[in-house]
C-alpha cells in the first residue's frame, strides 16, 4: 500500500458512509418519479433557479478545479487565480447573457449537438456529437476519486477509481437528471461550507499571514523573495500562457452539461438568474483553494505538516487542522466535488447515444422508454471508455487538454454560427468545421503525444519545428482560426441553403 497522507477516525468514516448512502437514496427516490425520457433527462424542463445555480456551480468545479488550482497556488501563489480563475469568469459572466438566447432560439432544445442536427444535417450532428461524447467522459473526475482515496486509504489508485465509478454510475442510473441536479445542490452546499471552514480554521490556525509569510519564506529558501505568492504577474506567466488558458476556458460556451441545464430550464430568466448569482460562488471557491494551495506551502516551510506533493498539501493541511467529524465532512465535500461533475457528464454522454445518435438517426419513432434504456446504455459506455482512460493516462491535465480542443474546434464555431446567425447558413459549412475541428484536434493530439518530446521544465509535450516549438497545449490556438477562416469561406461559396432538419 502506498503512503497514507491523511488519516481517518472512524466517527469521520461514518459521515462519509451516510453522505454516500444518502446519495443513493436520492438516486432511488427520483426513479419512482421520472415518466419518461423527458422527465429523465431533462427533469420535466422546470429547474429554477435556486436548483440550477447548485448544479452549474457543482458540475463545472470538480477535482480538476480543487487539485489543479490548489496546485498552481502552492507554486505560484495567486497569480494563478488571475491566470485560470478569470478567463473562465469572464467566460460564465458571457455565458448568463447567452444561455436564455438559446432558450429562447430553441425552447424545445435538449441537447447543444441538437443544434448541428437541425442547421447542418446528420453528418455535422455527429460529428458534433463525437466530440461531445469524449468531452464527457469522466476520466478526470474517475482518476481524481482514485487518488482521493489512495490518500486516504492507500487503496491503489485503480480500485479507488473503480470505486468511485460504480457509486456514481448507480444513482446517475436510477433517478436521470433528477437526482443528479438534487444532489448537485447537496453537494455544491458541502463542497462550498467545507472549503471554506478549512481555509478559516487552517490559516488561523497558522497564525495568520504574518506566520504564512515567515512559512512561505522558510519554504523558498533565502535565494528568492516569497512576496511573490500575493503578486498577480509572478510565477511563469507570459502573455502566450495567458491566451492559451482563455482560449481554452472557450470550453465554457461549448459545455454539453451546460447546455442540458439551460434547455432544462423553467425558463430564460431561471438560467440568467441561476448564471448570475453562479459567478460570484465560481470566483469565492476558487479564491479559496488557491488560498489553500499557499497555505499548504507554508504549512511544510513552518514545519506543520510533511514534504508532500503539491496536490497533496490541501489534504495534508486539512487533516492537521481538521477536527473529528468535521474532517469526514470535508472529505465528503471534496468527494462531492468529484460525484458533482461526475453524474452530469454521464448523463450527458449517456444522452449522446441515446437522444442524438440513436433518436436522431436510428430510430426516429422511437418511445420514450427506449431512448432512455439506450441513454443508460450509453451512460454505461462512457463509464466503460472514462475507465479505460484513466488507466491508460496518467497526468489529468493532459485529458482535460485534449477534452477542451476536442469540444472548442469542432463545435463553438458551427454552433454559434447556427444559432445566432442572420445571414442564411450552409450545409457544407457545418459539415467541413465539425470535420475539420474534430480530425485536426484528434490529430494533432496524436502528433504532440505520440511523437512530441516530454519537457520536464513545462511538463508538457513538445513538437519541434526548426526553431519553433509546438506545446501540446498550443492545438486549441491553432485549430481554431483555421476553422472558423473555413467556415467562413465556405458559408460564402457553397449554394445550399440549409433547410433546417427536424
Amino acid at each position: 500500500m502506498d503512503e497514507i497522507v491523511v488519516k481517518m477516525h472512524f466517527v469521520d468514516w461514518v459521515v462519509v458512509a451516510i453522505y454516500i448512502a444518502f446519495m443513493l437514496f436520492v438516486g432511488f427516490y427520483f426513479s419512482k418519479k421520472k415518466k419518461g425520457f423527458d422527465d429523465y433527462f431533462m427533469a420535466g424542463r422546470s429547474l429554477t433557479a435556486p436548483l440550477l445555480v447548485g448544479t452549474l456551480v457543482s458540475t463545472f468545479y470538480g477535482l480538476d478545479t480543487l487539485f489543479g488550482t490548489s496546485e498552481v497556488g502552492f507554486y505560484e501563489g495567486i497569480s494563478g487565480f488571475f491566470a485560470y480563475s478569470l478567463p473562465y469568469t469572464a467566460l460564465y459572466i458571457i455565458m448568463a447573457f447567452l444561455a436564455p438566447k438559446f432558450k429562447k432560439v430553441f425552447p424545445e432544445g435538449t441537447t447543444m449537438q441538437e443544434i448541428t442536427f437541425k442547421k447542418y444535417g446528420k453528418f455535422a450532428g455527429v460529428m458534433a456529437s463525437i466530440a461531445a461524447f469524449l468531452y464527457s467522459t469522466n476520466t478526470m473526475e474517475m482518476m481524481g476519486i482514485g487518488f482521493v482515496l489512495n490518500l486516504i486509504t492507500g487503496l491503489p489508485i485503480w480500485a479507488g477509481t473503480l470505486i468511485g465509478a460504480v457509486i456514481v454510475i448507480i444513482y446517475t442510473w436510477t433517478g436521470g437528471l433528477w437526482a443528479v441536479t438534487m444532489t448537485d445542490f447537496i453537494q455544491f452546499i458541502s463542497m462550498m461550507i467545507t472549503v471554506g471552514i478549512a481555509l478559516i480554521i487552517g490559516w488561523k490556525a497558522v497564525g495568520g499571514f504574518d506566520q504564512v509569510m515567515v512559512g512561505l519564506s522558510e519554504w523558498v529558501g533565502s535565494a528568492e523573495d516569497a512576496s511573490y505568492f500575493f503578486s498577480a504577474g509572478a510565477g511563469y506567466l507570459t502573455p502566450w500562457t495567458l491566451v492559451a488558458y482563455a482560449i481554452t476556458s472557450l470550453a465554457v460556451l461549448a459545455e454539453p452539461a451546460f447546455f442540458q441545464r439551460l434547455f432544462a430550464s423553467a425558463g430564460p430568466k431561471e438560467i440568467q438568474k441561476a448564471f448570475g448569482a453562479g459567478v460570484p460562488m465560481w470566483l469565492s471557491f476558487d479564491w479559496a483553494v488557491t488560498f489553500l494551495g499557499i497555505l499548504g506551502a507554508a504549512a511544510i516551510g513552518l514545519g506543520i505538516i510533511p514534504e508532500v506533493e503539491a496536490n497533496q498539501a490541501l489534504f495534508a493541511v486539512a487533516g492537521q487542522y481538521l477536527p473529528v467529524g468535521l474532517l469526514g465532512v470535508f472529505l465528503a465535500g471534496v468527494l462531492a466535488c468529484a460525484m458533482s461533475t461526475a453524474d452530469s457528464y454521464f448523463l450527458v454522454a449517456g444522452g449522446v447515444v441515446g437522444y442524438d445518435i440513436y433518436k436522431n438517426l436510428i430510430r426516429p419513432d422511437a418511445s420514450s422508454e427506449k431512448v432512455e434504456r439506450v441513454t443508460k446504455i450509453g451512460m454505461l459506455c462512457s463509464a466503460a471508455l472514462s475507465l479505460f482512460l484513466a488507466f491508460t493516462f496518467e497526468r489529468i491535465m493532459e485529458i482535460w487538454v485534449f477534452q477542451a480542443t476536442v469540444i472548442v474546434t469542432t463545435c463553438l464555431i458551427p454552433v454559434y454560427f447556427g444559432a445566432f446567425s442572420k445571414k442564411p447558413v450552409k450545409k457544407a459549412a457545418g459539415v467541413v468545421a465539425t470535420t475539420v475541428g474534430l480530425v485536426f484536434s484528434l490529430g494533432y493530439y496524436i502528433w504532440t503525444n505520440y511523437f512530441g518530446t516530454w519537457s520536464e521544465d513545462w511538463a508538457v509535450y513538445v513538437i519541434k519545428i526548426g526553431n519553433i516549438e509546438l506545446w501540446q497545449e498550443y492545438g486549441i490556438l491553432i485549430i481554431t482560426p483555421i476553422v472558423l477562416i473555413l467556415y467562413l469561406i465556405v458559408n460564402a461559396v457553397a449554394k445550399e441553403t440549409v433547410k433546417e432538419v427536424k
